[in-house]
């Protein structure tokens, strides 16, 4: 047993830097991931309800360095061994207000060699105090769009709640769609920052070779053509944020001076030797792999441990049935507004989205019910009772975009066949045997049209 366990956990060259906990100053669990859970052996959102010291206590592991953080107010690192055998090196980071009282501890587990200065807690400011902007999750639905009905979004609109005030590196990852943009702009609504400007910038649009002027902004004559100086936008966000959304796609040599900056706090303009403080807050996001990516030499290592100071990893909506209801009773409100409608979803159409995997998140939930709203699919049903049986809109739309490809009838047919058994799998739960005895087909005859449709769509690169 004891080598099995030692075979999993001592390569650290292969382990990914992952967050346990984001916890409060007394050891409450904010954020948490399925990771950390698998190490503890406890289901993710009976995680999300415990005290670290709750943990200790029942034996999931022998002592808390994230209690020890949060007692000394100091960074912790040592190896921790959980009951489930995993031996994790983890560090506890409290972060504090200017009073030295700690506000929030994250830990993580990394195999981050490098020195103190690249994830020290920075210096934070007084915590902001409003009463007109302290909101609670109830008001944070009605008045700031933030569907956080699942308790995963609950904990990631608290933790948000509690960072706004300070200046601390944010970085917010997920899966394309998850609303990594709505979180970023939603701290900066709760801020001291909420009248400054929020500048997004979209690190994959903007070609390599501008990518310096656009940032840093460039003085008059600093290449030829360039007659007049411009700010750049890092002087555009000030005291605002800025937000690097797709942080991923910076090019290499782009990392290697958005790091110098990060490190000395400032920056100056293209052709100037003039230095320019930073006088605004940075949010980060990407919906890639950074580890993997860091192991592959395509992101700096040191520029992710510099950005990666706050982690806040954002469900995919998969996993998020909860808020999946919120936002879809939302997005037809938000159309049926917009387009002038009283679109009503039937009850069969709700139970269909429910069970919809949504690999788009919300971004593809939000186009799918505003395609239902302004087709008007409930009068159509009304109007046309012998297409009832179909969605022609999308049936017609795939002929029409694939008919030079399909080299006839039986392509199509087996393509709306495999289509049909797939759904018919998923309201069987899987079961292959039950869903060809409601077919009426040999549970063969699932597996090779199944096998026909997937050939068909890899010669469509669909």
């Amino acid at each position: 047993m004891t080598r099995r366990i030692d075979k999993r956990s001592t390569d650290e060259s292969d382990q990914s830097p992952a967050p346990l906990f984001v916890t409060d100053s007394k050891g409450n669990i904010l954020i948490s991931n399925e990771f950390t859970a698998l190490t503890i052996g406890i289901p993710l959102e009976e995680l999300l309800r415990c005290n670290v010291q709750d943990l200790v206590k029942a034996g999931y592991y022998k002592e808390s360095i994230t209690m020890k953080a949060i007692q000394s107010k100091q960074k912790v690192t040592q190896y921790i061994n959980t009951v489930r055998g995993f031996k994790l090196k983890s560090t506890a980071l409290p972060i504090l207000d200017s009073t030295d009282e700690v506000q929030l501890v994250v830990t993580s587990t990394n195999n981050y060699k490098g020195g103190l200065s690249i994830i020290a807690a920075p210096t934070l400011p007084h915590a902001y105090e409003n009463s007109k902007r302290s909101v609670t999750s109830a008001s944070v639905l009605k008045n700031n769009g933030i569907i956080a009905e699942s308790l995963a979004m609950k904990q990631i609109i608290q933790v948000c709640d509690q960072i706004a005030s300070y200046d601390s590196k944010v970085l917010i990852l997920g899966e394309s769609g998850t609303g990594k943009s709505v979180i970023a702009k939603y701290i900066h609504r709760q801020s001291a920052k909420w009248n400054g400007p929020f500048i997004p910038i979209n690190s994959a649009a903007i070609p390599a070779a501008l990518f310096e002027y656009e940032l840093f902004g460039y003085v008059q004559g600093a290449m030829p053509g360039l007659m007049d100086e411009k700010q750049g936008l890092f002087e555009v966000a000030r005291g605002g944020i800025l937000f690097f959304d797709e942080v991923a796609e910076l090019p290499l040599e782009i990392q290697a001076k958005l790091l110098d900056v990060l490190e000395r706090g400032e920056f100056r303009r293209v052709g100037s030797t003039e230095a320019i403080l930073i006088q605004c807050r940075m949010i980060f996001a990407t919906n890639r792999d950074l580890w993997s990516m860091v192991k592959k030499g395509l992101f700096r290592e040191d520029l992710y441990y510099r950005i990666n100071v706050i982690p806040i990893h954002i469900p995919p909506l998969r996993s998020r049935r909860l808020d999946l209801v919120g936002l879809i009773s939302s997005f037809i409100a938000h159309f049926n507004k917009v387009y002038d409608k009283k679109y009503v979803l039937p009850a069969d159409e709700f139970q269909r989205m429910l069970a919809e995997p949504w690999h788009g998140n919300a971004r593809e939930l939000r186009n799918y019910i505003e395609r239902l709203i302004v087709t008007d699919q409930t009068v159509l049903r009304q109007q046309q009772p012998v297409e009832q049986v179909t969605d022609w809109f999308t049936l017609d739309h795939f002929i029409q975009a694939n008919r030079s490809q399909l080299s006839g009838l039986k392509e199509y047919t087996a393509l709306t066949e495999g289509r049909y058994i797939q759904q018919m799998l998923q309201v069987c739960g899987g079961n292959s045997a039950e869903a060809a005895r409601q077919l009426g087909i040999d549970r063969s005859a699932v597996y090779r049209k199944l096998k026909k449709m997937e050939d068909i769509l890899a010669k469509l690169k669909v």
